[in-house]
């Protein structure tokens, strides 16, 4: 289970890091309360304590990787004494705390909208559960002390552990966060031994007594020890700081030409009466990147899995003797009061159900023999998959084999990729490696492809193609033991929600034994298909100053340059809205003149140190006394490609101060926001989105 979570965050991290571009790195700080959950409490005498955590970030967009390094401690005095407070007699009891150190690393999900951002977290790593030695005694006398209860841990328990948190947090400003957060932490299985010794019920009446502890029958007193095993698991609250380093890139809006495709995720523009609005004070530069579009995912289910323990996928067993139980466990957020349905289902070719067997527990481990009512199953492939009804989790299915053969079959280094759609369907390539050693024979097929056999969700066929390396099955040799590697493509409807496979060889053996070696696997979560052409694309307005143009007291000008990570062959801008309030209210009439107000201005704006522009102005009407120096839309091209820093002075008319007064008698405010288009192709057919706000006054 250890290799598995560890290879599943390590996949998940190298995933994130092929997708995105670097962009940011937090570091964090938190505190606040850590509690015992009631099985770890009721075994180990914890009671609620503190925590503290701190924690580095590094984001490759909305995606990253994290790690985590803290502590908490639970004491063990209040419950201690309120069992001993119970007792006929008067105990003095002597405490250690529990004392937990531990670090891990895990992938990071992070969406904001404003000033609001949230993040969700998951880590394994290893938890150090240090010594702790607990007692309560008995003083008969000044000069005697009975102990009569002891419980301890003999050295420092290293144990993996796993965890999941989410944390909501608010923007102070573009470096320090403030933030709440929730965490559940547990050991992934029950390493940690506790030895307990308590006084023998020397009298036989149930209970431990005076007459236990000093001496009865002229016995001296006799300890019972027992050796137990338990899981730590910890419910952290708390609050921290985030600081962070570098600029936040967002995802950007796209416009792409032709063929349309579809995804099965939704992409929500968030409005409101400033948009994506980023303080910009006059004279003083920065850099920011932005964004106008948000990606809303993140429900309560994501944050809980439940996952099949053992016997691990494709185990195999040369009798029903060897399989003793049935474990799960559930990832994330615990379910009160669960209730569990585990079914195994003996299937054939094709995935066909042969025979069923079915029990409920509130536990999560069953007995196989509670399970198949101590009834021998028969050779073949088995499937069992655990679903918790009250929340509708359901485990992927694992497979095991009974058989008399001495066959070692594994699949490793799966991988699915969506290669894209073909009208309303999706097409997927899964890639994945065969191991096969075995004593007993070689792995064979009578038939180079129909040993391979694909399904959905409800166990019915899907149709395949073998692709490179190997466009049919490979006879593999069992004494040294060999790998191959296979690719097959898929095209499913969006009904399907899962896929699994798996590689059947035929019995070829001679001998009296039937050897018929199998394998399979699930994918139950099936990756988006989502094309997206500007989703590595980032542009950034640099150095940006806001200035009064002259003394119009209407006219500003923006100058800076404008960085995007790709070369490119043009940029657009567009005044997409503008806003503003004056102080007093009566020193401003607002829009003066309708043909400046809310328009770049010629001459003064020039980008790439040009003036040579396309306009977008004013013709519909004919008029010839049309300004033909004011546009909503400016655009700049080249023939050649464009990268580094783009300088760019864009003169821009807003409503002014009413005629007589200047800034020193009516300050103006301004919200003013740009659609930025820039044509990454030569030729400008292919094109991304960006939308920027600026704030800032007439002063």
């Amino acid at each position: 289970m250890k290799k598995i979570m560890s290879f599943i965050f390590f996949g998940v991290t190298i995933y994130c890091f092929s997708q995105e571009k670097p962009t940011q790195l937090s570091i964090n700080l938190s505190s606040g309360i850590s509690i015992p959950s009631s099985n770890f409490s009721n075994e180990s005498f914890a009671s609620n304590g503190t925590y503290i955590e701190a924690s580095g970030s590094y984001f490759f967009s909305k995606f990253g990787v994290g790690l985590s390094l803290g502590q908490f401690k639970n004491s063990t005095k209040d419950n201690l004494n309120s069992l001993t407070n119970s007792l006929d007699f008067t105990a003095s009891n002597t405490f250690d705390d529990w004392s937990v150190f531990y670090y891990g690393f895990g992938p990071e999900y992070r969406a904001s909208i404003n000033k609001i951002n949230a993040s969700f977290l998951a880590r394994t790593g290893i938890m150090a559960v240090q010594p702790i030695n607990i007692q309560s005694t008995y003083n008969q006398n000044v000069d005697v002390s009975i102990p009569f209860y002891k419980l301890n841990t003999p050295k420092t328990s290293k144990i993996s552990y796993f965890s999941t948190a989410i944390k909501i947090g608010y923007v102070i400003n573009n470096k320090l966060s403030l933030f709440a957060s929730a965490n559940y932490l547990s050991a992934m299985s029950n390493e940690l031994t506790l030895t307990e010794s308590i006084v023998h019920d020397n009298n036989g009446n149930g209970t431990i007594d005076l007459e236990d502890i000093v001496k009865y029958n002229g016995a001296d007193i006799a300890l019972d020890i027992t050796s137990k095993n338990i899981k730590p698991q910890y419910f952290n609250f708390g609050i921290g700081l985030s600081y962070s380093f570098g600029n936040t890139v967002h995802s950007v809006k796209r416009k792409r030409p032709g063929r349309t495709k579809y995804s099965n995720i939704t992409l929500e523009r968030k409005q409101t009466n400033n948009p994506n609005t980023t303080n910009v004070k006059r004279k003083r530069p920065g850099r920011t990147k932005y964004s106008n579009i948000t990606l809303k995912r993140n429900s309560k289910k994501d944050l809980q899995k439940l996952v099949n323990i053992s016997p691990k996928n494709n185990s195999s067993f040369k009798s029903s003797d060897e399989l003793k139980k049935f474990t799960w466990q559930i990832i994330g957020e615990q379910i009160s009061n669960p209730n569990y349905i585990i079914e195994v289902v003996k299937v054939g070719y094709n995935q066909k159900a042969q025979q069923t067997y079915i029990k409920t527990t509130s536990k999560t481990s069953i007995n196989a023999n509670v399970l198949f009512k101590n009834q021998p199953l028969n050779e073949g492939t088995y499937r069992w998959t655990v679903t918790e009804t009250t929340s509708g989790t359901s485990s992927t299915p694992s497979y095991f084999t009974y058989s008399n053969c001495d066959v070692n079959f594994t699949i490793s280094n799966d991988t699915i990729q969506c290669l894209g759609y073909e009208g309303a369907d999706r097409r997927f390539k899964i890639c994945f490696d065969a191991t096969y050693a075995s004593t007993t024979g070689d792995l064979t097929f009578n038939d180079a492809l129909s040993g391979l056999t694909v399904w959905d969700q409800t166990y019915a066929s899907i149709p395949f193609t073998l692709v490179a390396p190997n466009s049919s099955l490979v006879p593999q040799t069992g004494a040294s033991g060999s790998t191959v590697s296979y690719c097959f493509e898929v095209t499913v409807s969006s009904s399907v929600t899962s896929i699994g496979f798996g590689l059947q060889g035929d019995d070829l053996d001679p001998s009296p034994t039937e050897c018929k070696p199998g394998v399979s696997l699930t994918f139950d979560e099936l990756p988006s298909c989502i094309c997206d052409e500007c989703g590595d694309k980032t542009l950034s307005f640099d150095n940006f100053n806001i200035s009064p143009n002259g003394a119009t007291g209407n006219q500003f000008n923006l100058n800076g340059d404008i960085n995007v990570n790709v070369p490119i062959y043009g940029i657009e801008f567009q005044i997409q809205s503008y806003s503003y309030s004056s102080a007093p209210s009566a020193c401003s009439q607002g829009v003066s003149s309708i043909e400046e107000s809310g328009m770049f201005l010629m001459p003064g704006t020039t980008i790439n140190g040009s003036s040579t522009l396309q306009l977008f102005n004013e013709t519909a009407s004919n008029n010839p006394n049309s300004n033909n120096n004011a546009t909503k839309a400016i655009k700049y091209t080249s023939t050649t490609p464009l990268s580094g820093p783009i300088p760019v002075n864009l003169t821009i008319g807003l409503p002014g101060p009413i005629s007589g007064l200047d800034a020193s008698c009516c300050t103006m405010t301004y919200t003013v926001c740009i659609k930025v288009r820039i044509f990454y192709e030569n030729g400008n057919c292919k094109s991304c989105v960006f939308t920027h706000c600026f704030q800032f006054n007439n002063q």
